[in-house]
C-alpha cells in the first residue's frame, strides 16, 4: 500500500501466528465462553450481560464497543484478569483515553503482566518526556518474534531522546535482519538528523534508498526533504514525481508532497516510534493476507477455518499495533490509512469512515484519505456526500495526475447510481479524456459509458460506445451480452445479435444472463423451441430474477403454454421488477386476460403439456 511496494518474508509464519496470538489475546467464542465460565466459577459476579456483548462486539469488530463492555463487565468483578486484560487490548484498538491506568493495574498483577501492557506504559512514559522509565518498560518485555522486530527501533528513538543518537545509529546498524536492514537503516539516518549529525544523515539516507526493495513513502519523502535543504531541489522534486508515479492514487497527493517537500516527515521520538509500530502492522498485516489466500486445495473446511481464524489474528494484532501508532501520533495518516482498509475489508466501512474523518485536512496525503473517504460514503449509502468529496478533488487535483482518471471514474459509477445520467456522461468523458493525455484508452470506461447512455435513452451513442470496446476487448462476455441483448430488445440486426451472444455464450457457457440473452434472441427470431432451452436453464439458474420469468413467460405463452406463462409474468411482477420491466410484464397479463377463450382441444393440450417435459 503506501508504506512500502515489496517486504521480503523475513518470519516463518508459524512462529509469526504465535506472535499475533500473544499480542492481540482474542476472544474467540469457544475461549470466551471458558473464560466466561471460570470468571463464574471463581467469583461469581460476572455481568454476563457486558460479557456477552463483549465477545459478540470482539467477533464483529467494534473495538469501541468492545472495550466499553469489556470495562463494564470488569466494574462487576475488578479480580478478574483476562477481562482486565480485554479492556485494555480492547481501549488501546479504540484509542481510549483510559489506557495507562488499564496498563498500569495489568502489569500490576504478575498473572496478567504481558507485552501489550508494558508496551503501553512504555508508550505512556515517552509521550510524557519520561525517557528512561520508557526504556525500562520497553526493557520488561518478553523476547518474541514481534517484539525481536520492534524494539530496535523503541530502543534506539528512546537512546535519540536521551541525547545518545550516536549510540542508537550504532545499535540500529548492528541488527541482524536482512529483510529490515533497510528500515532499520532509515531509522538510523533519521535518528542521526534529529541528534545533528550531517553528513552520517546523507550517508545512512541514500543507503536506505538503494537497499529498499521497493517504493517507500517515508524513504523518499525523507530524501526528498534532505536534497531540499541542501540546495539540490530539482533532484528532489524528481524523487517526489517518481513516488507519484508508483501509484495513481499517489499522485492526487502530488501539490502536498511538493508544498511540504522540504520538510521532513518525522522529527521527533515520539513520530519515530509511531513509525516503528506502524511498519510492525503492516508486517502483520501481510502475514494476515498470505494466510488468507494460501492454497486451500485438498485441506478441507477445518483447515479453511483455521486459515481464517489465523488471518482474524493476524488482523487483531495488526489493529493493536496501529492503535499503538496512533497513541504517538495521532496525525499518522498512513496508519489511518492503513486501519480503514482493514475496518473496511472486514465490512466495517462505518469504522473506516470515521477513521478517516481524523485524518488532518493539511497533511500532503490528505487527498489520498479523501478519496478514500468518498468511497466508504458511497459504499455507506452517504452518495451526495461520496459525490461532494470526489467533486472537490476533481476541482482541486493536477489535471496530469494520474488518479484523476481514477477520481472521475469512482464519481461516474456514483453519478450513475443516483441516476444523474448526464452528470455520470460527463464524468466517464473526462476520465477517458485524462486516460488518453496519458497514452492508454480502458475500454471499461467505453463500457460505464455505454451503460450510462443506455440508461438516459440515448442508444446511438450507447451503441457506438460498446462497439468501440468491443474494438479493444473483443472477447469480453459482458460487452458482447450488452451489445447483443440491447440489439434484440431492439430487433436490430438479429442475426448479428444472435453471433454476438452466441460468443458470449461460448466464453461464458455458465454466466446465466448470458444464457437468456441468447434464449431470448432465438425466441425472438421465430426459433421459440430452441429458445425455451436456454431460457428454462437460466430460469433454473437464477430463478428470482424477474427478466428472466418475464422471457421465459413468453416463450410458453408463444407456444401456446399460456397458464405457465400467465404463471411466470405473475411470478415476474412479484419481485420487484424494473418499472421498464414491469411495464412489459403488466402488458403481458393484460394481453393474456383479453386473449380468446382457449378450445376444449387446446386446453387438454396445455394440460397435457405442462404434465409432461417442460421442454419439446
Amino acid at each position: 500500500m503506501l508504506l512500502c511496494r515489496i517486504l521480503p518474508a523475513v518470519f516463518l509464519l508459524s512462529a509469526s501466528l504465535s506472535c499475533a496470538s500473544a499480542l492481540s489475546t482474542p476472544v474467540l467464542a469457544a475461549g470466551a465462553a471458558h473464560d466466561g465460565g471460570k470468571a463464574r466459577k471463581e467469583t461469581g459476579r460476572i455481568d454476563s450481560g457486558a460479557f456477552l456483548r463483549a465477545i459478540v462486539a470482539v467477533r464483529f469488530e467494534d473495538d469501541a464497543e468492545a472495550a466499553q463492555a469489556f470495562r463494564q463487565a470488569l466494574a462487576a468483578d475488578p479480580g478478574n484478569a483476562e477481562l482486565l486484560r480485554q479492556a485494555l487490548v480492547r481501549g488501546i484498538m479504540s484509542g481510549a483515553p483510559d489506557v495507562g491506568a488499564l496498563a498500569r493495574r495489568v502489569n500490576a498483577q504478575s498473572a496478567s503482566r504481558n507485552q501489550v501492557s508494558v508496551l503501553a506504559l512504555g508508550n505512556e512514559a515517552a509521550r510524557q518526556g519520561r525517557w528512561a522509565e520508557a526504556l525500562g518498560y520497553y526493557h520488561q518485555a518478553e523476547s518474541d518474534l514481534l517484539t525481536h522486530l520492534i524494539m530496535p527501533l523503541l530502543m534506539a528513538w528512546g537512546e535519540q531522546a536521551q541525547g545518545h543518537a550516536g549510540v542508537a545509529v550504532k545499535s540500529l546498524l548492528a541488527q541482524d535482519a536482512p529483510g529490515l536492514t533497510p528500515f532499520y537503516t532509515l531509522h538510523a539516518a533519521l535518528i542521526a538528523r534529529a541528534g545533528g549529525m550531517e553528513s552520517r544523515t546523507q550517508e545512512l539516507l541514500f543507503r536506505a534508498q538503494k537497499l529498499m526493495s521497493g517504493s517507500d513513502v517515508l524513504t523518499a519523502r525523507s530524501c526528498a526533504a534532505w536534497l531540499w535543504q541542501h540546495g539540490q531541489r530539482e533532484k528532489a522534486r524528481e524523487l517526489l514525481r517518481a513516488l507519484e508515479g508508483t501509484d495513481p492514487l499517489l499522485s492526487l497527493a502530488g501539490p502536498g508532497l511538493q508544498e511540504n517537500i522540504g520538510v521532513f516527515p518525522v522529527t521527533s521520538a515520539r513520530e519515530g516510534i509511531a513509525r516503528a509500530y506502524l511498519l510492525a502492522a503492516f508486517i502483520l498485516n501481510q502475514q494476515g493476507r498470505e494466510q488468507m489466500h494460501a492454497d486451500p486445495a485438498g485441506q478441507g473446511r477445518l483447515a479453511a477455518a483455521q486459515r481464517n481464524a489465523s488471518a482474524f489474528q493476524f488482523n487483531e494484532a495488526s489493529r493493536l499495533m496501529l492503535g499503538f501508532a496512533l497513541e504517538m501520533d495521532p496525525t499518522l495518516v498512513e496508519a489511518r490509512l492503513m486501519l480503514a482498509e482493514i475496518q473496511n475489508e472486514e465490512d466495517h466501512p462505518e469504522a473506516a469512515r470515521e477513521t478517516l474523518l481524523h485524518v488532518p485536512p493539511n497533511d500532503p496525503l490528505a487527498p489520498v484519505a479523501m478519496f478514500r473517504l468518498s468511497m466508504f460514503d458511497i459504499a455507506a449509502g452517504r452518495l451526495d456526500d461520496g459525490i461532494a468529496l470526489l467533486h472537490r478533488l476533481s476541482s482541486e487535483a493536477p489535471e496530469q495526475a494520474a488518479g484523476q482518471a481514477q477520481v472521475e471514474r469512482v464519481l461516474g459509477a456514483a453519478l450513475l447510481e443516483k441516476k444523474d445520467w448526464q452528470g455520470a456522461i460527463a464524468a466517464y468523458t473526462r476520465a477517458m479524456e485524462l486516460d488518453r493525455k496519458h497514452g492508454t484508452v480502458d475500454w471499461a470506461l467505453l463500457s460505464m459509458r455505454a451503460t450510462t447512455y443506455y440508461e438516459a435513452g440515448d442508444w446511438p451513442h450507447a451503441r457506438a460506445d460498446a462497439r468501440a470496446a468491443l474494438a479493444y476487448a473483443p472477447d469480453e462476455p459482458s460487452l458482447l451480452n450488452f451489445l447483443g441483448y440491447s440489439m434484440t430488445e431492439r430487433h436490430e440486426n438479429l442475426p448479428e445479435a444472435e453471433e454476438l451472444l452466441r460468443k458470449a455464450h461460448r466464453l461464458a457457457p455458465d454466466e446465466a444472463a448470458i444464457t437468456d440473452s441468447l434464449g431470448w434472441v432465438r425466441v425472438e427470431q421465430g426459433d421459440v423451441d430452441g429458445g425455451l432451452v436456454l431460457l428454462e436453464k437460466a430460469a433454473e439458474q437464477i430463478p428470482e430474477d424477474p427478466e428472466v420469468n418475464y422471457h421465459l413467460g413468453e416463450a410458453y405463452w408463444r407456444l401456446g403454454r399460456r397458464t405457465e406463462a400467465v404463471d411466470q409474468w405473475n411470478m415476474a411482477l412479484g419481485l420487484h421488477p424494473t418499472p421498464s420491466d414491469e411495464g412489459l410484464i403488466r402488458a403481458a397479463l393484460a394481453r393474456a386476460d383479453m386473449a380468446p377463450p382457449v378450445k376444449p382441444d387446446e386446453k387438454m393440450s396445455d394440460q397435457s403439456t405442462q404434465q409432461g417435459e417442460k421442454t419439446p
